[in-house]
């Protein structure tokens, strides 16, 4: 009898050791990834999560366009402790899952921008995942800062946030421009279920007469799966992403509103010489030197 119970204590023993240490037995089982990543550069297909393929036609067509900024949570797949780069093949991964989750990747005509950002990986320590959610914030602000110079091409903007991206918000509302041509333009900012419309009502600003309200609550929430209780789980576990059935129909009902305002409402911008330049063929006539045949038009540079 003694020694069943002795068996026994020594079951229970290891069993409260692994409940107590399996986390941080995960974490150091996975290992320690880099600390330091690249600055993304946005000029850059890998550093997006998403984008266009092809240049969509600028606010002087008809009818006019709405680009979409969706601002992607952070990477939950497990990986060793440590800053994930903008180009991750993990961060795109979580990406297009949430996507689906969300039931925002059914809608094949939405033109969206999805800036990628150097993450923390979810085995990171708290005081990691700090640094590296203000590192986040300032890529998310660059990358915004290029789309609004090289990619909007005075199409409407609207922002669509997902859960836990209060940081990754920040950096993209300090990167929009203020002028009232831009602000005309801007359709304001979808935001998930757990983030409240009041406190980001003055950080977002002036926004579009099209809508209103610039600042509006969706379904949109994450929660934790079921947790077992003798499996390990990381500082950041993964996330499930849920929604009532109508977030992307809302997010187009809200383009769709401020593309007809802006074609109702707003003079068509001029459209700049250089989209339509390339198109136009030229014929040059031969330069020939005296007594020559031969023509030297395309010579020295010229």
């Amino acid at each position: 009898m003694r020694p069943i119970l002795i068996a026994l204590g020594i079951i229970a023993a290891l069993a409260v050791g692994w409940v107590a240490f399996k986390d941080r037995v995960y974490a150091s089982w996975l290992g320690q990834g880099e600390r330091e990543a690249a600055e993304p550069d946005y000029s850059f297909e890998e550093d997006w999560l998403q984008r266009p393929a092809e240049t969509p036609p600028g606010g002087w067509a008809s009818p006019w366009g709405v680009d979409i900024i969706v601002l992607a949570p952070y990477p939950t797949t497990p990986q060793p402790a440590g800053l994930l780069p903008a180009s991750s093949v993990v961060s795109k991964g979580d990406y297009a899952d949430f996507m689906d989750e969300a039931g925002l990747s059914s809608d094949e005509s939405a033109v969206i921008y999805a800036p990628s950002y150097r993450a923390p990986s979810p085995a990171s320590g708290k005081r990691m995942r700090t640094e590296a959610s203000a590192l986040a914030s300032r890529d998310v602000a660059a990358a915004v800062s290029r789309y609004v110079s090289a990619d909007n091409r005075k199409r409407g903007v609207l922002i669509v946030a997902a859960p836990g991206t209060e940081a990754l918000l920040e950096g993209a509302l300090g990167a929009l421009p203020s002028d009232e041509d831009f602000r005309q333009r801007f359709g304001g900012v979808m935001l998930p279920a757990d983030m409240d419309v009041a406190e980001w009502t003055e950080a977002v600003g002036a926004c579009s007469g099209a809508v209103e309200a610039c600042v509006v609550s969706t379904s949109l929430t994450a929660s934790k799966p079921v947790r077992r209780f003798f499996l390990p789980s990381l500082p950041r576990p993964r996330l499930v992403y849920s929604y009532d059935g109508t977030l992307a129909q809302s997010v187009e009902a809200r383009a769709e509103t401020l593309s007809v305002w802006l074609e109702e409402t707003l003079p068509k911008p001029a459209e700049p010489f250089d989209t339509w330049a390339a198109e136009e063929v030229v014929d040059v006539a031969p330069i020939r030197r005296p007594n020559s045949e031969r023509d030297i038009s395309g010579e020295r540079g010229n």
